[in-house]
């Protein structure tokens, strides 16, 4: 890539040069380059994260409007940096995920891969009760359950058999 700074034939020059070259103005200089390629179309995947992404980028700009949910999220950025917006994207964008279910003598127990982002866990449409000190959720069965499901704050859906 070439600069100028002080060219009289190419002061101000812009646009293509035989389908070869292009000149475009950065910080007051002309800069010459090669043509740019036009990019490939777009994956379903890709898409998807696209869409992914934007939905994480709604809340996050939704959370911080909101100056008692900001509150809350800035709580939780610890580390130098980190915002309150960051916090919240990186909750919305990565979700919960039921990461184990497991039944002992009645007791359904399920592991979230990330707690912080759980609206709520149900096994067939009543309520889990939260574990603060296992930060796990927990529900005793009453017979005939089948699946859980939890909710996060983005509305997601995740569903599991009790079988795991």
């Amino acid at each position: 890539m070439a600069t100028t700074t002080n060219n009289v034939l190419l002061r101000e020059a812009r646009g293509t040069f035989g389908k070869q070259i292009v000149f475009r103005q950065r910080n007051g200089k002309t800069v010459m380059c090669n043509m740019p390629r036009p990019y490939p179309p777009k994956t379903a995947n890709q898409l998807a994260n696209q869409e992914r992404f934007a939905r994480a980028n709604a809340f996050a700009k939704a959370v911080i409007a909101d100056p008692v949910r900001k509150a809350a999220y800035q709580a939780r950025a610890t580390k130098p940096g980190v915002s309150a917006y960051h916090v919240a994207f990186q909750e919305a964008f990565h979700g919960a995920e039921i990461k184990e279910v497991r039944v002992e003598e009645k007791v359904v127990t399920v592991r979230m891969r990330n707690n912080n982002g759980v609206k709520e866990v149900r096994v067939d449409d009543k309520p889990a009760v939260f574990n603060e000190r296992l930060q796990v959720w927990e529900y005793v069965l009453s017979g005939g359950e089948r699946e859980v499901r939890a909710f996060d704050k983005m509305g997601r859906c995740w569903v599991r058999g009790l079988d795991g």
